[in-house]
């Protein structure tokens, strides 16, 4: 019966990756014939960084071989005070972060991660190196060389899901957590099984599987994507700065590749011991995300028994860039409790 199930599962997400690339296909037809002179498919040639990567006041860049990548980072403040780890989401790199790396770096060493397939950290070729196992062992290694035992943890989107086994796996190694805009995946699981809100708002991850199309999707009218993203509340240069990094040759599949090797096959999916006290944590989710279901909440604050769940008022998937003074506030708040 589960073999069934799971068979059932498998044809329906193949089904839906055919319908949501023909949605896709279609609407490339249509402006091919509508605006046939407008090149909607090049990418414009970006040579050199944007200022913002250039001359920056968020950090040095510094690498680190572990679990067999080189992962690049960007890190500031007094090494000696402790360790805040960012990991980004998708479509992002370290700079996501920015605004929280120059809040903390008053009073934490801050380290921002490019996880593998991103920006500047290495990019292994194929699906099995992005299962979510090795980059929780990525995580792992690279506390190890920053020689650390204990680290503070924030993480988003993708960095979240990766997050949340991390510290079912290595609570012993997290002093408190924040994780913003994405559930672990058991409850995002059980809500895409369970409720129609989740899979309605999970489309683009059928969508996601299908070889090649997504990528020139995403690149179509010079990455268009990200001005619609952020252009309510990133700056142009800003904006430039994930253009710059994303329109690199091959820096989508990677990325993309995250969804491919954790949606196609099982993985074991590791949960909390349910029966001691767990670390502080913190689930943040923007009032206006459009990915990630509000019912989300309540399930993790059952799976991770010493955990607060808050909305962001006003905010959208982003939050963290979209108001970083209030996400900002909220985590600071959270870290000074007693």
């Amino acid at each position: 019966m589960a073999c069934w199930a799971a068979t059932m599962q498998i044809v329906i997400a193949k089904l839906l990756c055919v319908y949501y690339s023909a949605q896709v296909l279609l609407m490339i037809v249509v402006q091919f014939f509508t605006k046939p002179h407008s090149k909607f498919w090049v990418v414009k040639k970006r040579p050199y960084p944007p200022q913002c990567l250039q001359k920056h006041d968020y950090g040095v860049s510094k690498y680190a071989t572990v679990n067999g990548v080189k992962l690049h980072y960007v890190e500031n403040g007094d090494p000696s005070k402790p360790l805040m780890l960012f990991v980004h989401g998708f479509p992002e790199f370290w700079f996501s972060w920015r605004h929280q790396m120059k809040e903390f770096s008053k009073d934490y060493w801050v380290v921002a991660v490019d996880m593998r397939g991103y920006g500047d950290s290495d990019k292994p070729k194929g699906l099995e190196p992005y299962r979510v196992a090795n980059m929780v062992q990525d995580l792992k290694e690279l506390v190890d060389a920053l020689g650390r035992k204990k680290i503070i943890l924030v993480a988003h989107d993708w960095g979240a899901i990766i997050a949340w086994d991390f510290v079912a796996q290595h609570m012993d190694m997290v002093d408190r957590y924040i994780m913003m805009d994405a559930p672990s995946r058991q409850v995002h699981r059980k809500l895409m099984m369970t409720t129609k809100t989740q899979f309605k708002m999970s489309w683009y991850m059928f969508f996601f599987q299908m070889p090649q199309l997504p990528e020139f999707f995403i690149r179509m009218s010079d990455l268009r994507m990200f001005d619609a993203m952020f252009r309510k509340y990133v700056s142009p240069e800003e904006i430039e700065a994930y253009k710059y990094t994303f329109a690199k040759k091959g820096a989508l599949t990677e990325p993309l590749n995250y969804y491919r090797a954790n949606m196609r096959s099982a993985v074991k999916i590791h949960s909390p011991p349910a029966d001691i006290p767990h670390v502080p944590g913190l689930y943040l989710l923007g009032e206006k995300d459009i990915y990630i279901s509000k019912e989300s909440g309540p399930l993790m604050e059952k799976q991770f028994n010493n955990l607060e769940f808050k909305i962001v008022p006003g905010v959208d998937h982003f939050l963290q860039q979209h108001n970083p003074e209030l996400v900002n506030s909220l985590i600071r708040e959270f870290l000074e409790r007693k």
